[in-house]
């Protein structure tokens, strides 16, 4: 049986496992992400390959922030990665390990796990929302992770909403005139928190109160669900997917996908007889945690 090390390079955490070909887990870890130099990076990798220093395994499957070319093993930027501009990572990083390396946004591998053996499996065109500090995932076209040009496509953080804003000249410093002010659980509980004066509202603290009957709580998702669907809206007039599947923390809450379900329904329904494209499907995505591990091992698989 074929095994190969995966690793999910974080700004804290360098999650690892070796995995098979099937996406089975053998074994799992972690180790500190060393983010500020490159030898710090190299030496965090050392710790990975002294750990599985036991395994016979054929490659290593990364998935890392910023934008990478997976084709050609390239990490042009890379989020926490300061340092990291235009750097050949699949080889520095094979080197560590001796062994054939590829890479790929961390984002894309979720969306590569949901298109592999996940939420997305059954379709041929689909995306992964994965709603964190900003909005992660990526886009499905043709049973491929859409690429992009230059490797930057399903980037659905900085999908511009406020148009209003950049005419009034905010620029990209401004996270207020992107999706990601909007629907990201980072924003969403910060709106929370906001409104009853909490310093550190988080997703348990607003679901909590939502069950609650609050109506503070009530409304922010509320309203969470409705820009969640003009999103949506906006990406099918192009791309017109067949499933849009919901990931991050806080779809661990069934309410998370079926709210912005509800809200689709509500923008489409009354007009899905004229409009000039679909409507798409909205489920929860398979994969948690561990989707970009299975994600990436499918890159892997495909080069």
């Amino acid at each position: 049986m074929a095994q190969y090390l995966v690793l999910d390079i974080g700004g804290t955490f360098i999650k690892y496992a070796i995995m098979d070909d099937k996406a089975q887990f053998i074994e799992q870890g972690k180790v500190p992400s060393g983010t500020h130099t490159e030898q710090e990076t190299l030496d965090s990798l050392a710790l990975v390959r002294d750990a599985v220093a036991d395994y016979d395994y054929e490659g290593v499957a990364i998935s890392m922030p910023g934008r990478i070319d997976t084709d050609k093993g390239i990490a042009h930027t890379g989020g926490a990665y300061q340092w990291l501009h235009d750097y050949p990572a699949a080889e520095k990083y094979g080197a560590i390990f001796g062994k054939p390396c590829t890479i790929a946004n961390d984002g894309k591998c979720a969306a590569s796990a949901e298109n592999w053996i996940g939420a997305l499996s059954d379709v041929n065109s689909g995306a992964v929302l994965v709603l964190g500090t900003g909005i992660g995932g990526g886009i499905v076209i043709n049973r491929q992770v859409w690429m992009g040009a230059t490797g930057g496509a399903g980037e659905l953080s900085a999908f511009i909403t406020d148009h209003e804003g950049v005419k009034n000249g905010l620029g990209w410093g401004n996270i207020g005139i992107m999706w990601a002010a909007h629907i990201s659980a980072g924003s969403i509980t910060g709106k929370y928190g906001a409104i009853k004066g909490i310093e550190k509202a988080d997703g348990i603290m607003l679901f909590d109160a939502y069950d609650a009957g609050d109506p503070v709580a009530i409304d922010v998702l509320k309203t969470f669900g409705e820009e969640a669907a003009a999103g949506i809206a906006s990406l099918q007039s192009v791309l017109d997917l067949e499933r849009y599947a919901i990931g991050g923390g806080i779809s661990a809450r069934p309410e998370t996908t079926q709210i912005i379900k509800d809200a689709v329904d509500a923008l489409f329904d009354p007009y899905v007889d004229f409009l000039p494209y679909g409507k798409p499907e909205i489920v929860t995505c398979k994969f948690g945690n561990e989707a970009n591990l299975i994600g990436a091992l499918a890159f892997h698989l495909q080069q």
